[in-house]
């Protein structure tokens, strides 16, 4: 797992012709851009993130900025992950990351946690390696569900 930050840009309104390939052409001087998705630029750190919601903000175009959850690909998405994500144009996978909690399994017996994983089937939206991901607005339930099985999770919410 690995988070990276997303900002994103309102498309300007009323701006001469040349002034989204300003934006573009200074946004590629400012900042290393790892991936993108429509009008959001995603960066592998905070400082070049920060320089670039400064710069949007100033030419009054910054829509939006987002720390991230980049995905490996071997990540198994559910349903409901594009209700907190999205897959970029390079097919890349990435979760809003104050929408998200997550969690790790750390003990119980195999049938214990199989049994769980059952009932929590329904509230991922995905699974990367060891680590499940929830909606934070589930960890109560998912801690309720792992005292009935009797096994221990590890909950990361931030």
């Amino acid at each position: 797992m690995n988070i990276v930050f997303g900002v994103e840009m309102k498309p300007p309104v009323h701006k001469l012709p040349g002034f989204i390939a300003q934006l573009v052409k200074k946004t590629a001087e400012m900042a290393k851009v790892l991936d993108r998705d429509k009008q959001l630029v995603i960066l592998s750190t905070r400082e070049e993130a920060n320089a670039l919601q400064n710069y949007y903000q100033s030419k009054d175009v910054l829509e939006g900025f987002y720390p991230l959850i980049h995905l490996s690909q071997a990540s198994e998405l559910r349903s409901s992950f594009t209700d907190y994500g999205f897959t970029s144009q390079n097919n890349e996978h990435y979760l809003y990351k104050e929408m998200i909690s997550y969690f790790m399994i750390n003990k119980g017996d195999n049938q214990q946690r199989e049994m769980a994983l059952l009932q929590m089937e329904e509230h991922l939206i995905c699974k990367d390696e060891n680590l499940f991901f929830i909606d934070r607005m589930h960890i109560e339930l998912m801690e309720g569900i792992a005292r009935a099985y009797n096994i221990e999770l590890t909950l990361w919410s931030e």
